[in-house]
């Protein structure tokens, strides 16, 4: 990679977000399943950047923690900013790390979850094709205020950014307005930011201060519109985070939509988030929220009001109804629910039916399989054309040892209503449970079992214990 075309970005994520009113940084506030500081960083690693630089202040401990634990694919480093005195400043804690770097340097915010790979990189083909030494994204809106002005010269040249705590009256009308995103040549912005200033009413050192800088200086300033302001808009209260909640599900259904020949049938009470994948010719009912690593195969129902948190797969033809499903797998032609909870590792193959009240954890149901009603099967394995009668529990977890075991269910069998299975136990292929045993030890192929106390029938036993208490 040529100096020309070298490229780094610099993620400014040092700032608290005061009007989030929150002890979270805001950006690692969530919107539709993945923090604001994930979606940012989904768009920078489009690029194929070399190096990410990430600049870290308020709450800098967990903001560490989140990104060791959910890294980037572009190669890191993090530049903790403290006191937090501005943008110019932010940028100033990364500058010794460029000492050996001759290229563009992207400067972004993290606060900004709609933000796509496509406008990061059109700004970053402007500022190559008209060789400027800074470059900025700009936007137009229809309210103005708290965002800095864009002035131009009568030959529409950017001159500057005006904040609008230092704008005049007459600058406060432009409808042009700064997203703080900019394409910097370094070294050759170096001097610019060095000379930055923070006599303004902030107290704070300004980025925006570079347009000036180039301007007195006689270096190219170029310019790129983003067409749509609310994909560049900062996230700075919770009404704001709602707002891009919504405005990022809009965008996913309208894909669904128009792309991908799925059916939402009440979009307004529907939530999806990006991650997420739904086949042609699936429908989704009103009240689902979809997120995460989610893959829906085609001609799928989902819903009425039913939430997956990814990763979940879901094969085609299957039917999913008000349940809960968390980290699962589920096969082709299933049903599941109402009512139904899948968590953790459950996997369900072909032709399951999951009914109402079931809840599945750690266990593999095989083929036609059917569990309908009101029972828990954790850390199980069943085979294939079994029946796991209403009312079954696989009683997993010794909570002395706080240790789990395992139950394995064979092809074909059966439990009755009621049934307890007490792990770790075997049943075999063809095995029967009647209703209302407690199974404590392995069971052979194609044998009953039956572990109940015997009925016993006392005649009269109604009228005498009345006429005792009558006494």
């Amino acid at each position: 990679m040529t100096s020309g075309t070298r490229a780094r970005a610099i993620l400014l994520a040092a700032g608290q977000g005061k009007r989030m009113n929150s002890s979270l940084p805001k950006v690692l506030h969530e919107v539709l399943g993945r923090t604001i500081l994930a979606r940012v960083l989904a768009a920078l690693d489009g690029l194929a950047l070399e190096h990410l630089h990430i600049v870290v202040g308020f709450g800098a401990a967990p903001v560490r923690q989140f990104l060791d634990a959910n890294p980037p694919r572009t190669p890191w480093s993090v530049h903790l900013q403290e006191p937090q005195l501005g943008t110019g400043h932010a940028v100033m804690q990364v500058a010794p790390a460029l000492s050996s770097f001759q290229g563009t340097l992207l400067t972004t915010v993290g606060d900004t979850p709609l933000l796509t790979t496509e406008t990061l990189r059109s700004l970053l083909a402007r500022h190559r094709e008209t060789e400027a030494t800074v470059s900025l994204l700009t936007t137009q809106v229809d309210d103005s205020r708290s965002y800095g002005r864009i002035v131009r010269d009568r030959q529409g040249q950017v001159t500057r950014i005006v904040e609008d705590k230092d704008a005049t009256e007459e600058e406060r009308q432009i409808k042009e307005i700064n997203p703080a995103i900019y394409c910097l040549s370094w070294p050759e912005v170096k001097g610019g930011l060095a000379g930055l200033s923070k006599d303004n009413r902030q107290g704070e050192y300004y980025l925006t201060d570079l347009i000036g800088w180039a301007v007195n200086e006689r270096l190219p300033v170029a310019s790129s519109l983003a067409p749509d302001w609310r994909e560049v808009s900062g996230i700075n209260s919770r009404l704001e985070l709602a707002e891009a909640n919504r405005l990022l599900k809009e965008r996913v259904i309208a894909r669904l939509a128009l792309e991908c020949g799925v059916t939402i049938v009440d979009p307004q009470s529907t939530w999806i988030a990006p991650e997420v994948s739904l086949g042609r010719d699936s429908v989704v009912y009103p009240g689902c929220y979809l997120v995460g690593q989610v893959e829906i195969g085609e001609s799928c129902s989902i819903g009425p009001h039913t939430v997956m948190y990814g990763p979940v797969r879901v094969g085609k033809s299957s039917t999913v109804t008000q349940s809960l499903i968390t980290n699962s797998t589920i096969g082709s032609g299933c049903r599941v629910g109402p009512f139904a909870h899948l968590r953790e590792r459950a996997e369900l193959s072909d032709q399951v039916r999951v009914g109402n009240f079931v809840e599945v954890k750690a266990s593999q149901i095989g083929d036609h399989t059917n569990a309908s009603h009101l029972s828990y099967v954790g850390d199980a394995t069943i085979g294939a054309g079994a029946n796991i009668g209403a009312g079954t529990i696989t009683a997993n977890y010794d909570h002395i040892a706080k240790t789990k075991a395992r139950t394995i269910i064979g092809d074909g069998s059966s439990t009755g209503s009621n049934s307890v299975l007490v792990a770790p136990v075997v049943l075999g292929k063809d095995v029967v449970v009647a209703a209302g045993s407690v199974v404590t030890r392995d069971v052979p192929d194609g044998a009953l079992a039956v572990g109940r106390a015997r009925q016993e029938i006392k005649p009269g036993w109604t009228q005498a214990k009345r006429r005792k208490l009558e006494r």
